[in-house]
């Protein structure tokens, strides 16, 4: 019923569960005061002994006062329990992230780290909120009545103390089918997220291949299985809830019937009856409410296996690591191979190659040669696993991953732009950036005077850029990067599918960058890399060429056919 695992990120939220289990317990015991105050009335009406009025009606309000400021405290702290639990969960969510750096993305994907952060943390609220104090404060609560209890009739009070475990040995016994239940229930759910959100993401290409008919199909097919795994969730929950209570309230009939049978009825025990009969019924109340938030609990649990699956993915101390600093030397990889998680293709199979400042380099390929993942591989956003990457002469793995991840920056045609302003935007590359500076980047990515008239910094950037055409987008990425000032500025089919100008734009910018920077042109278009100090060429994830220009255009190799090829389908479509 504890998951010692999820219990690890309760953080600062135990005190609030501990001061909660006490205010449920002091529960109880206004629960007693009221009931003592209802046995004396009715025992001083039965006696001819006046009414103490005052004692009464002090007992009442006192009672009335524990129990009702018991249950709003015990409200308020459980609010300030999944508050501190929802921040801790996507707080260490965000770092850990951030620790393992873009390769997550080989573990998982952008619509389950979606659902992680919003669905999956919502769920935990009631693990956390109302499981986890109503649990031991329920065991709390019980001891208090067994003290209440005991007080009046030993006897009874045993009987008590062996009628109060059957209900948690039950949930003991009903837990594995729950788990196997909710984890399908869970994987469902989990499924229609992601295909809705794919599907919403990829609508405009459904529309136009008239797929969006079948993918409507796959979405029902899918929810009407949710629906299913949902109705096998309540229908379970109904039956339990119903034995729970079933052995809840024959448990309190049998503790009332043999609590009475042992006090003789007289009139000074009609004060100890009217109690008895009370809190046999109220000690009973906190375990039956324990099986309602068992099963709403063993949702959030089923729903953080992902979330602790993601924070146990590998990760390695490397605060004794070196920082990246500038070099000379730059990056070289020697005998490089790669192949992606469960598959034994190398995508790439012995690369060696060096890249310096002074002069950008260029990799180019055919689609599929492995231009993309060697640029991520350089970026530090794919781990090779072995000493192949070296920066100034040391193994990456002798440098930190985020020292690496700042310095390397990868900007491909797909960079993500935040819908926030221009100035949010382009602050992330530098924060402390005064608006000049801002400007200037602007400007050396001749943009600002294309923004200026919109409101220039302050102008709000709409979802997926789409208030910018895609050359603007592009620069206004480039001059988020320019701020950074990385050692390494990997341009990854940055200049694909955006306008002439534009690209021109980026490029000239980009030979600036060379000479002070190391750059790399990774693009399929041979057009964009010509002025390339040294151009690499890969065909099938093996290096097959490398050279100037005009060292590869006058060899009768892979680079000559593939120039000779774009060149006539420019001049075509030129025509």
């Amino acid at each position: 019923m504890l998951d010692r695992l999820l219990f690890k990120y309760i953080g600062n939220a135990k005190k609030y569960i501990i001061v909660s289990i006490l205010l449920m317990m002091l529960k109880v015991v206004g629960s007693f005061l009221i009931a003592l105050s209802f046995g004396e009335f009715i025992r001083a009406l039965f006696s001819a002994a006046a009414i103490e009025a005052g004692r009464i009606l002090l007992l009442f309000l006192a009672g009335f006062a524990l129990r009702s400021g018991s249950l709003y405290l015990v409200t308020r702290y459980q609010t300030r329990i999944t508050g501190e639990v929802k921040t801790t969960l996507r707080t260490e969510m965000i770092e850990k992230a951030m620790r393992i750096g873009p390769a997550y993305l080989n573990y998982t994907s952008t619509s389950k780290m979606i659902n992680m952060g919003s669905d999956t943390i919502e769920q935990l609220e009631n693990y956390y909120g109302r499981f986890l104090p109503q649990f031991f404060g329920s065991f709390g609560m019980s001891l208090v009545s067994f003290f209440v209890l005991l007080s009046i009739n030993a006897k009874t009070a045993l009987l008590f103390l062996i009628l109060a475990p059957i209900i948690p040995l039950m949930l003991k016994l009903i837990l594995e089918k729950v788990g196997r239940k909710q984890k399908k229930y869970w994987a469902s759910y989990m499924d229609v997220g992601q295909l809705f959100l794919d599907s919403l993401q990829g609508m405009t290409t459904l529309k136009i291949f008239s797929a969006d008919e079948k993918r409507a199909e796959e979405i029902h097919d899918k929810s009407e299985k949710f629906r299913i795994e949902t109705m096998n969730i309540l229908r379970m929950q109904l039956n339990s809830i119903t034995v729970i209570e079933w052995i809840a309230y024959g448990s309190a009939v049998a503790l009332i019937a043999f609590g009475l049978s042992n006090l003789s009825f007289a009139v000074q025990n009609i004060a100890s009856m009217v109690v008895w009969v009370f809190m046999s019924i109220e000690s009973f109340r906190p375990m039956a409410t324990l099986i309602s938030s068992f099963h709403v609990a063993m949702t959030g649990v089923a729903a953080g296996k992902n979330l602790i699956d993601f924070f146990a993915l590998p990760e390695e101390d490397d605060s004794h690591k070196n920082e990246i600093e500038k070099s000379d030397k730059g990056i070289s990889v020697r005998d490089l191979s790669f192949s992606y998680p469960d598959s034994e293709r190398k995508v790439l199979d012995g690369i060696d190659a060096d890249f310096a400042a002074g002069g950008f380099t260029a990799v180019v390929g055919a689609s599929g040669s492995g231009k993309s993942t060697l640029a991520r591989v350089l970026a530090g956003q794919l781990d090779c696993g072995d000493e192949s990457v070296f920066w100034s002469g040391n193994p990456y793995e002798t440098y930190k991953k985020q020292s690496i991840t700042e310095n390397m920056i990868r900007i491909s045609h797909d960079a993500h732009v935040f819908e926030r302003t221009i100035r949010e935007n382009l602050l992330m590359g530098k924060p402390g950036a005064s608006d000049e500076e801002l400007i200037e980047a602007l400007r050396t990515v001749q943009l600002y005077d294309e923004v200026k008239p919109r409101g220039g910094l302050d102008l709000e950037i709409k979802s997926g850029a789409s208030n910018l055409s895609g050359g603007q987008r592009q620069r206004l990425v480039l001059a988020r990067a320019l701020l950074h000032d990385a050692e390494l500025y990997i341009f990854d089919e940055a200049t694909s599918n955006i306008d002439v100008e534009s690209e021109a734009i980026i490029l000239d910018v980009m030979e600036k960058m060379s000479q002070d920077n190391i750059v790399i042109l990774v693009s399929h278009r041979l057009y964009a890399g010509k002025n390339a100090r040294k151009i690499y060429v890969l065909d099938k994830g093996r290096l097959v060429e490398k050279g100037s220009f005009k060292e590869l255009i006058g060899k009768d190799g892979i680079y000559n056919r593939m120039w000779e090829s774009q060149k006539r389908f420019e001049e075509g479509a030129a025509i």
